[in-house]
Order: C-alpha cells, then structure tokens, then sequence
C-alpha cells in the first residue's frame, strides 16, 4: 500500500505589501480630536433640544399672555375672535383678530412686523369699523429707547387714520412726532402701523366688519 504524504500547512508569511501599515501619529492625533469634538457636539445638541422641550411652552405660554394683554390694550373692554383668513399681498402682517362689544362688531387687532435700528419689533394695532386707530402696543423689538418714550410715541396715533406720517417737530393731523434721536425707530413703528391699517381696511373691505 502506497504511504500517503500529509502535507503539513504552514500560516502564510507577511509580506511588504501584506503587512498592517501602523496610523500616523499625527493622523491619530487629528483622528482623536475630531472624534472628541463629534462627541461634545453631539452632547451639546441633546442638552439644546432638552431645554427647549423645557422651555418652549413656558416662553409660548407668556407669549400668548402678552398677545392677549395687547389685544386689550388696544381695543379694550371686548371679546376676541382669531381671524384663520387673511388679505394676501401685505407684507408684515402676522394675523388679525376679530373684535366685538356686546355682539356688535368693534373692528379688528391687528398684529404686525416692522424692522427698526435694534431689528425686527413686533406690534398690535387697534382698528375701529372707521378705520381709526384705537391703540397701539408694541410687543417686541430690539430699540435702545425706554419705556416712557416708548409710551408717548405710542399713545400719539389712537385716532388717526388713512397714511400716518412722521414729523421730527410736532404731531399733527396726519403726522407723530418723531422720538428725538430715534427717527429710524419713530418711522418703524408707524410704518408697521400704516400696514396694519392697509391690513384692517382689506379686511374690514371683504366684508367682515
């Protein structure tokens, strides 16, 4: 009987173009640091998207509180009704809200968006059936002007109607007068006024007064 010859297998040797090139330290370096700044990231992300599931509510909820002290400020003593159609084509409006006295239509809230030297400020502007204003209450913006010229600047434009103006010497029939060494706030102001008037007469227009 023919002895049969077990080949014995051996592992297979490395060679030059097999072998495990080692990382370069300063691509490890980089590698590292690029890895930990991922992870931070990543960590800061989640701890943003806590707090803003914490927050967000509370800030939504003071939000609407003030919205909803504004819509008595400048159209006191009625109730209010969320208009969900708006006049298309009229740029800074936000919404408006139907107002009643007794169940006899009042006029309207009308909340816009003006852009001033601090940036965007955010109004509510009282309309009557007339197209008069009956008040004007500012519910954000990123002026540099405290709170009593903020109310004397506002307190000028309950009662006028049509284009309001601004004067940097005094009010009159159709102008404000200007806050002194605040004019770029003064015509943002009255401009976002003059857009909720154009937003009240269109409405009030399509029959919904």
């Amino acid at each position: 009987m023919e002895e049969q010859v077990k080949e014995i297998l051996t592992p297979e040797q490395p060679t030059p173009q097999t072998a495990k090139k080692k990382l370069d330290p300063k691509v490890a370096y980089y590698v590292r640091i690029v890895g930990t700044l991922f992870v931070i990231t990543a960590i800061v992300a989640v701890l943003l998207s806590l707090v803003n599931m914490v927050t967000k509510p509370l800030i939504d909820e003071l939000a609407e509180q003030k919205r909803i002290a504004a819509l008595s400020a400048v159209m006191p003593d009625a109730e209010y009704e969320a208009v969900s159609q708006l006049p298309e084509g009229i740029d800074g409006l936000v919404a408006i809200t139907r107002a009643t006295k007794d169940g006899t239509p009042a006029g309207c809230c009308v909340q816009v968006t003006s852009n001033g030297f601090g940036g965007a400020m955010s109004l509510m502007v009282g309309v009557d059936n007339n197209g008069a204003i009956t008040g004007v209450s500012i519910l954000s913006h990123g002026e540099t002007f405290n709170t009593n010229r903020h109310d004397w600047l506002v307190s000028q434009f309950p009662g006028h109607s049509g284009e309001v103006l601004v004067s940097k010497s005094q009010a009159d029939a159709t102008h404000i007068q200007a806050i002194s060494g605040a004019t770029v706030t003064s015509n943002a102001v009255t401009k976002g006024v003059n857009t909720a008037l154009k937003a009240a007469e269109a409405y009030q227009k399509g029959g919904n007064s």
